[in-house]
């Protein structure tokens, strides 16, 4: 059954499984689930276990609360537009920083993959 809650998670492992460039299928066998139940998890139609909630954490490497944030999922370009205004009010140093600490999280990230 349908409620707010299995439409945010659903709506938020679709976000996610997307960014990591992920079919349904391709997650489906990861997590292990079947492919129809991993839409019916993205459609709200069923609610995810906390154990497969876990596990699709764990593959597209999010953390566990970012799929219960019931603020509204920006796109890309939004989000780009906004760190842009933020740098834009940065100072020298502070630009230094952000960079040093996106470059870490990109290089961290591309390790583990």
């Amino acid at each position: 059954m349908k409620t707010n809650t299995s439409i945010q998670i659903g709506t938020r492992i679709r976000h996610f499984r997307e960014l990591a460039g992920l079919t349904q299928m391709q997650l489906s066998e990861k997590i292990p689930c079947e492919p129809s139940t991993l839409a019916h998890y993205e459609t709200g139609k069923n609610l995810v276990s906390m154990t497969k909630l876990i596990r699709i954490s764990e593959i597209l490497e999010v953390e566990l609360y970012q799929f219960f944030i019931t603020s509204p999922i920006e796109s890309d370009m939004e989000t780009i537009e906004k760190l842009n205004k933020l740098l834009l009010n940065a100072n020298k140093v502070q630009i230094g920083l952000i960079y040093n600490i996106v470059s870490s999280v990109l290089e961290l990230n591309a390790q583990n993959r």
